[in-house]
């Protein structure tokens, strides 16, 4: 519920904000701007503020050719952050969850074959390239897929990678969006300084993610019921199972 909620309220505050804190930041100079890496990774890691908000307040304060770098590294804080404190909440029951249906659980080894406790490290590219696509779309939650990805145990090393590189495109663009506002910056604000052709192509991606996830998936289960690891004859055949309750 926090992971879901509290970053688009705390945007909304952050926005609102930022015409003072922008200016007391750069004054700071550089001081300012490890200032900001450090709230950035901190807010962003415990789901508290949403990396949007924070990586226009980097390109509003220090420009693009620091605001960018400072972005990065604040929303890369932020995973590792959000990655141990999802692991320390959900523990092991997540992937007990997900065991208890087939389905899932083919899924989740398909994507994620690359896993901790599961064994032989077999997938790092294929882990890599799930983690990259999940983070691409300009409104992928940042807060709910560090909770999602770290409670199905992925590895590390392709967790952050992946973020880094799924994020970095939609990152250079809000910061790029930042350096443009005049005045004071907000929602309005940054809406009159996007680019046209910004909201249809983020629709496009994000579609085009959420389909190609869900044929992977669907390809996943198929080859699962060829090798005989889904029995395909269960509830529906069995009404008065617990599972077709």
């Amino acid at each position: 519920i926090v992971a879901a909620f509290l970053p688009a309220l705390g945007g909304f505050i952050l926005l609102g904000s930022i015409p003072v804190i922008a200016p007391k930041l750069r004054d700071m100079g550089t001081a300012g701007l490890l200032l900001y890496v450090a709230v950035f990774a901190l807010t962003s890691g415990f789901a508290i503020l949403p990396t949007f908000a924070q990586a226009a307040l980097g390109g509003y304060a220090f420009g693009l050719a620091l605001g960018l770098p400072g972005a990065l590294c604040g929303f890369l804080g932020g995973s590792l952050i959000g990655y141990f404190l999802a692991r320390g909440v959900t523990g092991d029951d997540a992937l007990k969850g997900v065991q208890q249906h087939p389905k899932w659980n083919i899924v989740v080894r398909s994507f994620f074959p690359d896993r901790e406790g599961d064994g032989e490290h077999r997938g790092f590219w294929r882990t890599l390239g799930i983690i990259t696509l999940i983070r691409f779309p300009p409104n992928s939650p940042f807060a709910i897929t560090n909770l999602v990805l770290a409670s199905v145990k992925v590895d590390l090393v392709p967790f952050v990678i992946g973020t880094a590189l799924g994020m970095l495109p939609r990152t250079a663009v809000v910061a790029y969006l930042g350096t443009l506002v005049e005045g004071e910056i907000s929602k309005d604000a940054l809406s009159s300084a996007r680019p046209g052709w910004y909201l249809p192509v983020g629709i496009a991606i994000s579609v085009a993610v959420l389909l190609i996830l869900a044929r992977l998936g669907d390809l996943a289960i198929k080859k699962a019921v060829a090798r005989g690891e889904i029995d395909t004859s269960g509830p529906e055949e069995n009404p008065g199972s617990s599972d077709a309750q």
